[in-house]
């Protein structure tokens, strides 16, 4: 019964993400919930501070996708892994009033297509 509920639930769940807002009510935590205007300014400074920016983004990124790839025993992402913090952040580059965590769930998304 898990199993069945893994797929009806999961596809739900993140339709029902990539419909929310980022002005929702729930939880949002770490780098998600900075504007996608903060990740461009903390990453382009042209001083080495954009490297820790840049990994630090990176391993939020990561971090998500592992739990995605946790709630649903799969490797989304991985093939793509060397670019999903050049997707996010060209996606805040276009949307800099969305939050990081809009940008991520649309990378999500794209991969999924």
């Amino acid at each position: 019964m898990g199993q069945i509920m893994k797929k009806i639930f999961m596809p739900f769940l993140f339709a029902t993400l990539l419909a929310t807002s980022a002005k929702s009510e729930f939880a949002m935590l770490g780098f998600g919930k900075e504007s996608c205007s903060e990740m461009i300014q903390t990453t382009s400074t042209g001083t080495q501070t954009d490297q820790v920016y840049q990994f630090a983004y990176t391993a939020y990124i990561l971090g998500f996708f592992t739990g995605v790839n946790a709630m649903e025993s799969k490797s989304t992402g991985l093939e793509e892994i060397d670019t999903l913090y050049k997707s996010a952040r060209d996606y805040c580059e276009k949307h800099p009033s969305d939050n990081i965590f809009d940008a991520i769930i649309r990378v999500l998304s794209q991969i999924r297509d």
